[in-house]
């Protein structure tokens, strides 16, 4: 008696099995159709220009200088979403923060330290003859 419960039970298991192996066959057969049609259209010149113009535009970080207060001589030189370069500003509510800037407010806001002379200024050392 307890070998033909095994073998009832091994051939339960096994049709089991096998319903569920034919289940999940029948279901990848059926979404690989939509997934072949997403990838044609994915695959487009379009869309992919698409994709790779809003992935170069995620890339960028914009520009946060305050430029009416730190350089407000050169107010049009901004370059809002090209930061290249992070400088420090002093925020009452937050204290010190980093803020992204782009080359000409990083030029512009720094440019006045430099003509007053308090920034240290760079001098190349010539290699000895």
């Amino acid at each position: 008696m307890s070998d033909d419960r095994d073998t009832e039970l091994g051939q339960t298991l096994a049709e089991v099995g096998r319903r569920i192996g034919h289940a999940v066959t029948d279901a990848v057969e059926r979404l690989r159709s939509a997934y072949d049609a997403l990838a044609d259209v994915a695959n487009r010149p379009e869309v992919r220009a698409v994709s790779q113009w809003t992935a170069a535009a995620l890339r960028r970080r914009p520009c946060l200088c305050m430029c009416t207060k730190a350089h407000p001589d050169d107010r049009d030189i901004c370059e809002m979403l090209d930061a290249v370069i992070t400088g420090r500003a002093y925020s009452d509510w937050m204290g010190e923060v980093n803020v992204p800037l782009c080359a000409p407010c990083a030029a512009a806001s720094r440019a006045p330290l430099w003509l007053a002379g308090c920034l240290p200024s760079v001098r190349i050392a010539r290699p000895a003859p």
